[in-house]
């Protein structure tokens, strides 16, 4: 049995923390991304496991504010201002001015943000950026902060009521799920988002940056080798349904600029347009359809058709229904490409974890287990082929599927 940790182990292991911390001022960007998230994970369990009981009450109780607050930080610009100055704090009243903030309640926020680490405070009246300020100001940040806080968020407000009213039952049912008394609303998530057009515009954007930083799946998989030898000019090489923007056709292209071939992007027709109108860099010499995966793949014989991030937004029923909607374009050279988590049985991370949650609170659709992909393919009339995995945050997976 190992000993018990001694008041003086603990002191000494916070000296050594709080040392490793002086030594990377700036942040830890230089490290390995394994190592990182090592890091990450072992000091995150840490905290967790040494906090008293009421600081864990406290910190879920008030968890609530964070979101909001971020915005806040975003819309002031005052993430984008400190973050301009991480080497050369500026003050309470500096701060104020430029943002044209209160400078009563800017020094009220910046005891909130350094309190929770998304500012640093060296000392009296001197305020810096640090990592998290940076993230705030991505894209992802600007994008992802007000998309949630503004769309998933009532929805999951709505949670709690919603269980207790169904008894707990699991959400499988797209037209009754928290999303609609979160929203008192009758309109599905997407159609309401699209009637909003500064929330598209996040949409949109978010859905560019969510995975940032993370590896894709061309990082794993020869796609060539794998499914397009022996293509010509005239194969359809690549079908990226419901793609949004192209990123990851380009991406292929990008990739592989000398394959032969055609690479189409398929979207519904408002998305397309604005492929159109403002395509991404790269996207030159690719080819966009207006398509709902509701309905039948009129792009036959293709040799890749890649969804990815779609099945996790549907039920199963609805999943069934856009597989068998590729299946009759299919000819033996042709392989669905599913780009998902595949959740592990023990030990599902905890940004995998949350977005399950989220799909279930706001389609009634979920991440997925191996069990459930093999279930769900089989309900379609498919089975796996193969799998590979190429990240270890999210359990991202391309699953590839062929028909029965």
């Amino acid at each position: 049995m190992a000993a018990k940790t001694t008041s003086d182990d603990a002191l000494s292991l916070a000296g050594k923390v709080e040392e490793f911390l002086k030594g990377s001022p700036l942040g830890f960007d230089h490290l390995d991304g394994s190592v990182r998230r090592r890091l990450s994970e072992a000091t995150r369990k840490l905290s967790l496991a040494t906090e008293s009981t009421g600081d864990t009450i406290h910190r879920i109780i008030h968890s609530p504010l964070q979101l909001p607050l971020a915005l806040v930080g975003i819309e002031t610009r005052l993430f984008e201002i400190l973050a301009a100055c991480k080497q050369d704090a500026d003050t309470n009243a500096g701060l104020a001015q430029k943002t044209e903030v209160d400078p009563a309640l800017m020094k009220r926020l910046l005891r909130y943000y350094q309190a929770f680490g998304m500012i640093d405070q060296p000392e009296d009246d001197r305020y810096r950026g640090n990592n998290v300020t940076e993230a705030m100001i991505t894209l992802g940040g600007r994008a992802g902060v007000p998309f949630y806080l503004g769309t998933l968020t009532p929805a999951f407000n709505a949670l709690p009521q919603f269980l207790r009213d169904t008894k707990y039952a699991n959400i499988t049912d797209g037209a009754n799920c928290p999303w609609f008394p979160g929203h008192h609303t009758d309109e599905a998530p997407f159609d309401w988002v699209q009637k909003r057009p500064e929330m598209m515009q996040h949409f949109m954007s978010w859905m560019a940056s969510q995975r940032d930083g993370l590896p894709i799946f061309l990082e794993v998989v020869d796609f060539v080798k794998e499914f397009a030898q022996s293509s010509d000019d005239s194969t359809i090489v690549f079908v990226d349904i419901g793609g949004a923007m192209g990123h990851q056709s380009i991406a292929v292209r990008q990739k592989y600029p000398d394959l032969a071939g055609r690479i189409v992007l398929q979207d519904l027709p408002q998305v397309i347009e604005r492929v159109k109108v403002n395509p991404l860099p790269g996207f030159e010499g690719l080819e966009a359809q207006e398509y709902n995966f509701f309905t039948e793949q009129p792009l036959k014989g293709a040799r890749a058709y890649y969804l990815r991030n779609i099945l996790h937004d549907w039920p199963d029923h609805k999943c069934v229904e856009i597989l068998q909607n590729i299946k009759p374009a299919m000819t033996k050279a042709s392989r669905v490409l599913i780009d998902e988590m595949v959740l592990p049985e023990k030990g599902t991370p905890w940004r995998a974890a949350q977005m399950d949650l989220a799909m279930s609170t706001c389609f009634a659709a979920m991440e997925r287990s191996h069990a459930d992909w093999v279930a769900l393919l089989d309900k379609a009339g498919f089975k796996i082929e193969r799998i590979w995995k190429y990240t270890e945050q999210v359990d991202d997976c391309i699953i590839v599927a062929i028909p029965q």
